[in-house]
Protein backbone atom coordinates (compact mmCIF):
# COMPACT_ATOMS: atom_id res chain seq x y z
CA UNK A 1 0.00 0.00 0.00
CA UNK A 2 1.21 3.49 -0.79
CA UNK A 3 -0.71 5.31 1.95
CA UNK A 4 1.43 6.97 4.66
CA UNK A 5 -0.16 4.63 7.20
CA UNK A 6 1.51 1.65 5.52
CA UNK A 7 4.68 3.36 4.28
CA UNK A 8 8.15 2.43 5.39
CA UNK A 9 9.86 4.64 8.02
CA UNK A 10 11.95 6.23 5.25
CA UNK A 11 8.81 7.39 3.41
CA UNK A 12 6.68 8.68 6.31
CA UNK A 13 7.61 10.40 9.55
CA UNK A 14 6.89 8.55 12.79
CA UNK A 15 4.60 11.31 14.07
CA UNK A 16 2.52 11.18 10.86
CA UNK A 17 2.13 7.43 11.18
CA UNK A 18 1.24 7.65 14.90
CA UNK A 19 -1.40 10.29 14.17
CA UNK A 20 -2.88 8.16 11.37
CA UNK A 21 -2.96 5.06 13.58
CA UNK A 22 -4.79 7.01 16.29
CA UNK A 23 -7.20 8.41 13.69
CA UNK A 24 -7.98 5.04 12.13
CA UNK A 25 -8.43 3.41 15.54
CA UNK A 26 -11.26 5.84 16.31
CA UNK A 27 -12.66 6.18 12.78
CA UNK A 28 -15.98 4.99 11.43
CA UNK A 29 -15.97 2.52 8.55
CA UNK A 30 -16.42 5.32 6.02
CA UNK A 31 -13.59 7.40 7.48
CA UNK A 32 -11.28 4.38 7.66
CA UNK A 33 -12.02 3.55 4.03
CA UNK A 34 -10.97 7.02 2.90
CA UNK A 35 -7.75 6.73 4.95
CA UNK A 36 -6.89 3.45 3.20
CA UNK A 37 -8.26 4.35 -0.25
CA UNK A 38 -8.29 8.11 -0.96
CA UNK A 39 -10.82 9.83 -3.21
CA UNK A 40 -9.83 11.87 -6.27
CA UNK A 41 -12.18 14.47 -7.77
CA UNK A 42 -11.75 16.76 -10.75
CA UNK A 43 -11.87 20.35 -9.48
CA UNK A 44 -11.35 22.26 -12.74
CA UNK A 45 -12.88 22.23 -15.25
CA UNK A 46 -15.86 21.33 -13.08
CA UNK A 47 -17.80 18.13 -13.70
CA UNK A 48 -21.45 17.42 -13.04
CA UNK A 49 -22.01 16.86 -9.33
CA UNK A 50 -24.04 14.17 -7.64
CA UNK A 51 -26.58 14.64 -4.85
CA UNK A 52 -23.78 14.87 -2.26
CA UNK A 53 -22.25 17.88 -4.05
CA UNK A 54 -19.27 15.89 -5.31
CA UNK A 55 -18.52 14.67 -8.84
CA UNK A 56 -17.91 10.96 -9.38
CA UNK A 57 -14.52 9.94 -7.97
CA UNK A 58 -11.78 9.24 -10.49
CA UNK A 59 -9.46 6.22 -10.52
CA UNK A 60 -6.33 6.74 -8.40
CA UNK A 61 -3.90 6.21 -11.26
CA UNK A 62 -1.52 8.42 -13.21
CA UNK A 63 -3.46 7.57 -16.38
CA UNK A 64 -6.51 9.45 -15.07
CA UNK A 65 -4.50 12.62 -14.27
CA UNK A 66 -4.09 15.29 -16.96
CA UNK A 67 -1.66 18.21 -16.84
CA UNK A 68 -4.28 20.83 -17.81
CA UNK A 69 -6.70 19.92 -15.01
CA UNK A 70 -6.91 20.63 -11.28
CA UNK A 71 -7.87 17.82 -8.88
CA UNK A 72 -9.00 17.56 -5.27
CA UNK A 73 -7.54 14.60 -3.38
CA UNK A 74 -9.19 13.53 -0.12
CA UNK A 75 -6.91 11.13 1.77
CA UNK A 76 -8.92 11.21 4.98
CA UNK A 77 -6.36 13.28 6.88
CA UNK A 78 -6.28 16.34 4.64
CA UNK A 79 -7.46 17.68 1.32
CA UNK A 80 -4.96 18.42 -1.45
CA UNK A 81 -5.71 20.69 -4.38
CA UNK A 82 -3.31 19.57 -7.14
CA UNK A 83 -2.65 21.69 -10.21
CA UNK A 84 -1.15 20.29 -13.38
CA UNK A 85 1.59 22.34 -15.01
CA UNK A 86 -0.70 23.27 -17.94
CA UNK A 87 -3.69 24.56 -15.95
CA UNK A 88 -4.82 27.81 -17.64
CA UNK A 89 -3.54 31.00 -16.03
CA UNK A 90 -7.10 32.40 -16.17
CA UNK A 91 -8.19 29.66 -13.76
CA UNK A 92 -5.33 30.38 -11.35
CA UNK A 93 -6.07 34.11 -11.52
CA UNK A 94 -9.77 33.48 -10.77
CA UNK A 95 -9.06 31.05 -7.91
CA UNK A 96 -6.02 32.62 -6.23
CA UNK A 97 -5.46 36.04 -7.77
CA UNK A 98 -2.15 34.87 -9.30
CA UNK A 99 -1.64 34.18 -13.03
CA UNK A 100 0.99 31.55 -12.17
CA UNK A 101 2.02 29.61 -9.09
CA UNK A 102 5.73 29.80 -9.98
CA UNK A 103 7.62 31.33 -7.06
CA UNK A 104 4.52 31.48 -4.84
CA UNK A 105 4.84 30.04 -1.32
CA UNK A 106 2.24 27.26 -1.49
CA UNK A 107 2.16 26.89 2.30
CA UNK A 108 0.63 30.36 2.63
CA UNK A 109 -1.48 30.31 -0.56
CA UNK A 110 -5.23 30.61 0.04
CA UNK A 111 -8.24 30.48 -2.25
CA UNK A 112 -9.98 33.76 -2.95
CA UNK A 113 -13.37 34.15 -1.25
CA UNK A 114 -16.24 32.35 -3.03
CA UNK A 115 -17.94 35.60 -4.04
CA UNK A 116 -14.83 36.71 -5.97
CA UNK A 117 -15.33 34.54 -9.06
CA UNK A 118 -17.33 31.53 -10.28
CA UNK A 119 -14.14 29.42 -10.28
CA UNK A 120 -13.39 30.26 -6.63
CA UNK A 121 -17.03 29.55 -5.71
CA UNK A 122 -16.91 26.19 -7.52
CA UNK A 123 -13.72 25.11 -5.74
CA UNK A 124 -15.01 26.27 -2.35
CA UNK A 125 -18.22 24.27 -2.91
CA UNK A 126 -16.21 21.16 -3.83
CA UNK A 127 -13.95 21.49 -0.77
CA UNK A 128 -16.94 22.09 1.52
CA UNK A 129 -18.74 19.03 0.10
CA UNK A 130 -15.64 16.88 0.72
CA UNK A 131 -15.46 18.12 4.32
CA UNK A 132 -19.09 17.20 5.12
CA UNK A 133 -19.49 14.37 7.60
CA UNK A 134 -16.06 14.64 9.16
CA UNK A 135 -16.09 14.26 12.95
CA UNK A 136 -13.65 17.15 13.30
CA UNK A 137 -15.79 19.17 10.90
CA UNK A 138 -12.83 20.75 9.16
CA UNK A 139 -10.06 19.15 7.15
CA UNK A 140 -6.99 21.21 6.20
CA UNK A 141 -6.49 22.09 2.53
CA UNK A 142 -3.05 22.26 0.95
CA UNK A 143 -2.11 23.32 -2.57
CA UNK A 144 0.24 21.15 -4.64
CA UNK A 145 1.77 21.88 -8.04
CA UNK A 146 2.84 19.23 -10.50
CA UNK A 147 6.56 18.58 -10.43
CA UNK A 148 7.46 20.77 -7.44
CA UNK A 149 5.49 19.71 -4.39
CA UNK A 150 3.39 16.79 -5.52
CA UNK A 151 5.03 13.77 -3.84
CA UNK A 152 2.04 13.25 -1.46
CA UNK A 153 -0.31 13.39 -4.45
CA UNK A 154 1.72 10.88 -6.47
CA UNK A 155 1.96 8.57 -3.44
CA UNK A 156 -1.85 8.61 -3.19
CA UNK A 157 -2.21 7.21 -6.72
CA UNK A 158 -2.48 3.73 -5.26
CA UNK A 159 -3.95 2.05 -8.33
CA UNK A 160 -0.65 2.37 -10.21
CA UNK A 161 1.74 -0.52 -10.33
CA UNK A 162 5.15 -0.13 -8.70
CA UNK A 163 8.28 -2.24 -8.78
CA UNK A 164 7.44 -3.70 -5.37
CA UNK A 165 3.73 -4.40 -5.84
CA UNK A 166 0.98 -5.05 -8.33
CA UNK A 167 -1.57 -2.46 -9.39
CA UNK A 168 -4.86 -2.15 -7.52
CA UNK A 169 -6.91 -3.90 -10.26
CA UNK A 170 -4.31 -6.68 -10.38
CA UNK A 171 -4.51 -7.02 -6.60
CA UNK A 172 -8.31 -7.30 -6.71
CA UNK A 173 -8.06 -9.91 -9.46
CA UNK A 174 -5.51 -11.83 -7.38
CA UNK A 175 -7.86 -11.76 -4.36
CA UNK A 176 -10.78 -12.88 -6.54
CA UNK A 177 -8.82 -15.81 -7.93
CA UNK A 178 -7.67 -16.77 -4.45
CA UNK A 179 -11.23 -16.78 -3.13
CA UNK A 180 -12.42 -18.85 -6.09
CA UNK A 181 -9.65 -21.38 -5.56
CA UNK A 182 -10.82 -21.92 -1.97
CA UNK A 183 -14.48 -22.45 -2.96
Amino acid sequence: MKAALYASPAEARADERAALIATIANASATEATVLAHPRLFQAYPPLEKGPNGLPAPLPLSAQSVQTNVAYLLDDGAQLSLWFGRDVPSEMLQAAFGWPSLQGVDLATLRLLPPNTSPVAAEIHALVDAARVGRPAGWTPLRVLVQGTSDAPFVRALIEDQTKQMMSYPEFLLHCHRYILSKA
